[in-house]
């Protein structure tokens, strides 16, 4: 099984916090923490990219067909001014949204935050150009200053990149370890 973490933007701050956290950041963070996590589990992993780079959405998605990985999750924050919280997951189609739900949950669970619930979209370059189902996790509204200080530590960003796990793991009906493996 193999899956392709996309970590948002990059080469671009994306969006940024009230304090200048930017979202390329944390989520390069958090996906380079799923990375480790999916392969204790012995998953196959792809990254769109390993440093602050600017990838083009063709590119991404060429990336994760190319691998022909099984699955595909591009990692975001949210940005709607100052009092907007939540968590949310993005995806197209039927086998994207049986992805999406179980990590939805896991994220809400783990990060006690607002359960924005899941959101078809068909107009997102990266659920339509790649050839495998695919979801996009919002983690939280780095335009919220509670949440940019909370995605901004590591404790926070492998909270997060735990619950990704979580989700793809129950998805995929791999048992969990009473206690996780830790991060190297």
């Amino acid at each position: 099984m193999k899956i392709c973490i996309d970590p948002g933007h990059g080469g671009d701050p994306g969006a940024v916090g009230p304090t200048g956290v930017a979202e390329a950041h944390v989520v390069l963070d958090v996906s380079l923490y799923l990375e480790t996590l999916l392969r204790d589990f012995g998953l196959e992993t792809v990254l769109t990219r390993r440093t602050d780079v600017f990838i083009e959405l063709s590119q991404r998605c060429y990336i994760a067909n190319k691998a022909q990985a099984d699955f595909f999750v591009s990692i975001h924050a949210n940005s709607n001014g100052p009092q907007a919280i939540g968590i949310e997951t993005l995806y197209k189609t039927a086998d994207g949204k049986a992805l999406a739900e179980p990590v939805q949950r896991r994220l809400v669970e783990a990060t006690e935050d607002v359960d924005r619930g899941l959101k078809q979209r068909s107009d997102l370059y990266v659920l339509n150009g790649t050839g495998m189902p695919a979801i996009l996790p919002e983690i939280g509204f780095i335009s919220n200053p509670d949440t940019e200080f909370e995605l901004k530590t590591d404790d926070y960003q492998q909270l997060i990149a735990q619950a990704i796990r979580d989700g793809i793991v129950e998805f995929l009906q791999i048992p969990l370890p009473t206690s996780p493996p830790p991060i190297d």
